[in-house]
């Protein structure tokens, strides 16, 4: 344990959830406390961590800890739930869950007249397998301390609770037994359901399914996954649903709205939720909307602590029948979201269509968004993207009001880095007059001196950089290039300032050597107000016969800068010949893969490494105009089956 916390003389416990954070190597743990109170009450919390700074998120709370001789304060006037993050890192971090004093009583004189069924689970460890609620007028009770393992199925119910500060968790059952235990709260086909107050754990796929429900409130649920699918809250065709009060921490999506032939999915609103996504997305609408229409969807007040790996922050992700319209964005803060897209709405066949015909998405608004940075952002964001699939199934109607970026707001689609693709229209932007706006500069890439192969198989080339700036005032400006694969080849990557002149352009030049293979080349800033440029390059490995000697080693790096060795290759006797010190070590393994060279489709991956998993470059598709950015796809099993692009080897 890395904490120990007191509220006045007594001391907490510290309990633990697993996580899945990046890299992805294995599954962490976080610690977190829960406690009811009298407020305002002072944490005291003491760390194994040196503490030289700390952060508590959201920063819109304007909590701000004491630090003396190692040992934090925090003073909290009422019920709040934040994350404590030591020396300003997401590592280790201490989730506080302060909560309202609620059921002291309640059973007690709620069940004296009670004419349904009570389940109560007291201060323990309960073992329930299954739990089936088939009845009307049911409570289901946690006691705060209470620890169940199993899951909760409610069918075709009318009135009923699930409430108290207890947990219930899957962690005691593994993927294997998924075709049973999934969705640790799964409700089908009610009507008039409350479920308040509790903490789902570890849930072996989606944690919390509304399914084919009227009449729902979803309130101050905590909800943390680790694991491939853990969605965070899932309404799916469902009507007249309020989720509030939620946190979540999830490998998978966190708040998200679907249909699967359970009727319209309409009037379903999000509020006032505290969001962290080890992986996937923040807010969904999507990717299965098998209804006739998909309508009054609200997202509002909502804060993003953490979603690091470049997905789209706001989505609606479309390939089935029903017609989208009037989803609402508002209120959005946005804090550790490096390379990320703002949004991205699309409509596209998916492995998850099920529906013969497609639909459309009409009136969507974002309203009052707000990148706040943790504060500013280590890397600029990946392009929002508009695109519709044909003149039938298109996009109308997008309004961003009020959307700014570290301060300054965007007013444009050049300003917020968004990509008008194929069948949108009436796309507008409204901004507050007196905000301060981004003043963007435009950026381009040529080569001065192309990439050539010298006689030992590397690419030499000079790179040049160009940066317009079409203001009235002269601006200094900070900019770094990145190529990846990370810590392959050689040229400057040390950030440089640029003065920019009014209404001048400025060109640098970049000197670059790399081994043959498949790069992108980036612009980075830290700054919005720089336009992102790239450039796919492939450098082809040109294979000699004859002698080793003669041939490229070509380097084994990965993504930490650990240098393994490297390979060398060529022809003899029209056999592929290969040689690695690697080879001589019997904790190592190589696999070499060959194919054919087949023609890329439209569509298909041309790149992807692993910095494309950690949110630091997209991948690469063959688009319809040549190579493309492709922030949506993430990880293999993105690429290769949720969106069909079947990259060859």
């Amino acid at each position: 344990m890395n904490y120990r916390v007191f509220r006045g003389e007594k001391e907490l416990s510290v309990h633990t959830a697993a996580i899945f954070p990046p890299p992805y190597h294995r599954n962490r743990v976080m610690e977190y406390i829960q406690f009811t109170a009298q407020y305002p009450v002072c944490l005291t919390i003491h760390s194994d961590i040196a503490v030289t700074d700390a952060v508590i998120r959201p920063l819109r709370l304007g909590l701000t800890p004491e630090i003396s001789d190692g040992i934090l304060r925090i003073w909290i006037e009422k019920p709040v739930k934040f994350s404590l993050e030591i020396n300003r890192s997401a590592e280790n971090n201490l989730l506080v869950l302060a909560e309202e004093e609620r059921y002291e009583g309640f059973l007690k004189e709620e069940d004296a007249g009670r004419e349904g069924k009570l389940w109560y689970f007291e201060k323990g460890v309960h073992d329930v397998g299954v739990l089936t609620v088939a009845g009307n007028d049911v409570t289901v009770y946690m006691e705060e301390g209470a620890y169940i393992h199993g899951k909760i199925d409610l069918d075709h119910c009318e009135r009923v609770l699930i409430c108290g500060y207890g947990v219930i968790s899957m962690e005691k059952y593994p993927y294997e037994m998924r075709h049973t235990y999934q969705r640790c709260i799964n409700a089908m086909y009610c009507r008039d359901l409350t479920i308040r107050d509790i903490t789902i754990m570890d849930s072996n796929d989606w944690s919390l399914r509304v399914f084919g429900c009227d009449r729902v409130l979803v309130d101050n649920v905590k909800i943390i996954g680790c694991r491939g699918n853990s969605d965070g809250v899932d309404v799916c065709g469902s009507r007249d649903v309020l989720v509030q009060n939620v946190f979540t921490r999830v490998w998978d999506d966190s708040l998200v709205v679907k249909a699967l032939d359970t009727g319209n999915a309409e009037n379903i609103t999000f509020r006032s939720c505290i969001l962290w996504n080890d992986f996937a997305r923040p807010m969904e609408v999507g990717v299965e909307l098998r209804a006739d229409e998909v309508k009054h969807i609200r997202f509002e007040d909502i804060d993003v602590l953490h979603s690091p790996t470049g997905y789209p922050l706001m989505g609606i992700h479309h390939g089935d029948r029903a017609v989208v319209s009037d989803v609402v964005f508002e209120d959005i803060r946005i804090e550790d979201a490096p390379g990320a897209q703002l949004f991205d709405i699309r409509i596209t066949p998916s492995y998850w269509n099920r529906d013969s015909r497609m639909g459309c998405i009409r009136d969507v608004v974002f309203r009052n968004i707000r990148v706040t940075g943790s504060p500013g952002i280590p890397r600029l964001m990946s392009n929002s993207r508009l695109q519709g699939y044909d003149e039938e199934h298109d996009i109308k109607g997008v309004s961003v009001e009020n959307l700014s970026i570290l301060g300054k707001t965007v007013h444009d689609a050049k300003s917020l880095g968004l990509l008008c693709m194929n069948y949108v229209d009436q796309v507008s932007f409204r901004v507050d007059e007196a905000s301060e706006r981004l003043k963007m500069i435009e950026t381009g890439m040529e080569w001065e001196r192309p990439l050539r192969r010298k006689p030992d198989g590397s690419y030499e080339g000079v790179l040049g950089i160009w940066l317009d700036n079409p203001h009235e005032t002269a601006m200094e400006k900070e900019i770094r290039l990145e190529i990846s694969p990370a810590h392959t080849g050689e040229y400057d990557r040390e950030r440089r300032r640029v003065l920019l002149p009014a209404k001048e352009r400025v060109s640098l030049s970049w000197p670059i050597s790399l081994p043959a293979g498949k790069y992108v080349i980036a612009l980075q800033s830290v700054d919005p107000e720089i336009c992102p440029v790239w450039q796919y390059v492939p450098l082809d490995w040109i294979l000699t016969r004859g002698r080793c000697e003669e041939s490229l080693p070509i380097p084994f790096v990965n993504y930490y800068g650990d240098r393994l060795g490297s390979m060398r290759a060529w022809i003899q006797d029209d056999c592929l010949a290969l040689q690695s010190e690697l080879l001589e070590r019997e904790d190592c393994r190589m696999i070499v893969y060959a194919a054919r060279p087949v023609p890329c489709r439209k569509g298909e991956v041309l790149f992807s490494v692993e910095e494309t998993d950690f949110g630091e470059v997209p991948a690469v598709i063959n688009g319809e105009d040549g190579p493309e950015a492709a922030p949506q796809l993430r990880c293999p099993l993105e690429i290769t089956l949720v969106f069909k692009n079947e990259p060859k080897v």
